[in-house]
């Protein structure tokens, strides 16, 4: 299994060819289902018999769709002297949230929401300051009623990956296959990347998604989400599913990698890893909390949420709407496109417009635009379809806004962009 960074972003468009009907293969396929689904079911059980549960409060009820607050813990305490030196964490004690998302559940369906650490909140003491440290004030509850708070959208589950878990999980599907297009050498992550296609074994791969140097929070998010999509892939391969040394593996890191909140038993694990399919195959749809780059009153760095961009997101999430198949009955081959270059890098326009055109969309121009730090796609009003279409398909993924001062789908690339590419 592989996955290249600056490919297959985001959900497929779904063909309208009509399929031939063959009833003892799909009467085949159905029973192949059930088994696969009961072998799942007894696996996820004794799974989360050996996941350590942690108290987690300010959490909803069970709902549909059901909705996961998955953090990467960057606590160093369970790591020894040695770790700490192989991992390139550092000591910085105390713990923060290096990473936040929030996954989506419906059926088969899953939608990734992806906070950025340093987004200014008012956190669940009334304090404002960076989402990463809510976790500080009250422990994880605080966090969920954080980013519910924000969001609107209510957290029925929380999971908690450790650095040296996510380490091993990695190793025991014997790394992961990742395509980068530039080299990454940074001494502070521990990692010498080269360019190329290459398997990270967990100590890269741990470098890998937690490097800030070489872009910006949204860059990170873009290689953490591309990472999660091909380590999925590898634990959904066959070649995993049906090695028992390596099924057996995974199921033991698994157990010690991960911490969860005390009402996560069997059956809304079960439905995380049904929907976890969407991700593994490409489905999945991801999105970034739209925010600005700005600085507090004492001069630290945060990014200020877009609210009215980022608003219509939390709804869509809230009420499942951001899962509805419907909008793929638009084909790529219905939606024109401007492709503009507000990078400032000589023949990044083009070069999207060449994965646009490869893809089926209909590139009516390449251009350029104002210097801008953000990739955006603007679209008329009634066009936010294709919008969601075309900023899927963008490396590293796009916001959308819908503005009446353009005629058709507009896609300006920021220099965000250029480290995807």
């Amino acid at each position: 299994m592989s996955a290249e960074v600056d490919q297959d972003w985001g959900p497929r468009v779904r063909g309208r060819g009509r399929r031939r009907r063959r009833v003892p293969v799909v009467r085949i396929l159905a029973a192949l289902v059930l088994v696969v689904l009961l072998v799942a079911v007894l696996f996820a059980a004794w799974v989360t018999s050996r996941i350590p549960k942690i108290d987690v409060g300010h959490l909803a009820g069970s709902g549909s769709p059901l909705h996961v607050l998955v953090v990467g813990s960057d606590s160093r305490e369970a790591l020894s002297a040695e770790e700490r030196n192989e991992l390139s964490t550092g000591s910085a004690e105390g713990e923060r949230t290096d990473t936040i998302f929030l996954l989506t559940v419906h059926r088969g369906d899953a939608a990734l929401l992806a906070f950025p650490r340093d987004l200014l909140v008012r956190r669940c003491d009334g304090s404002e300051g960076r989402i990463n440290a809510a976790v500080q004030v009250d422990g994880p509850g605080c966090l969920v009623r954080t980013v519910s708070d924000l969001s609107g959208i209510p957290i029925h589950h929380y999971v908690e990956v450790t650095f040296g878990g996510f380490r091993d999980v990695v190793d025991a599907v014997d790394g992961v296959e990742m395509c980068l297009e530039e080299p990454i050498n940074d001494r502070d992550a521990g990692i010498d990347l080269a360019a190329g296609c290459q398997t990270l074994d967990g100590r890269d791969a741990l470098g890998f998604v937690r490097v800030r140097k070489i872009d910006d929070d949204y860059g990170r998010i873009g290689r953490q989400q591309a990472f999660l999509r091909a380590l999925a892939g590898e634990i959904a391969d066959p070649a995993t599913l049906f090695d028992p040394r390596r099924i057996l593996g995974i199921s033991n890191e698994m157990g010690d990698a991960v911490a969860t909140d005390r009402r996560m038993g069997v059956i809304p694990l079960a439905r995380v890893a049904w929907g976890g399919r969407a991700l593994a195959d490409g489905r999945a749809i991801t999105h970034v909390v739209p925010a600005d780059p700005g600085r507090t009153s004492g001069g630290a760095a945060v990014l200020y949420v877009r609210q009215t961009e980022a608003e219509p997101l939390f709804r869509a999430f809230r009420d499942g709407s951001v899962l509805d198949t419907e909008p793929s009955e638009l084909t790529p081959g219905e939606v024109s496109v401007r492709v503009l270059n507000g990078a400032g890098i000589a023949g990044l326009a083009g070069q999207v417009g060449e994965l646009l055109t490869s893809r089926g969309y209909e590139v009516a121009e390449i251009g350029n635009a104002d210097p801008t730090e953000r990739t955006v796609v603007r679209y008329p009003p009634g066009a936010a379809v294709g919008a969601g279409m075309v900023a899927a398909e963008v490396p590293g993924g796009a916001a959308t806004e819908e503005s009446p001062d353009v005629s058709r789908i507009t896609l300006i690339l920021g220099r965000d962009a250029a480290g995807s590419l």
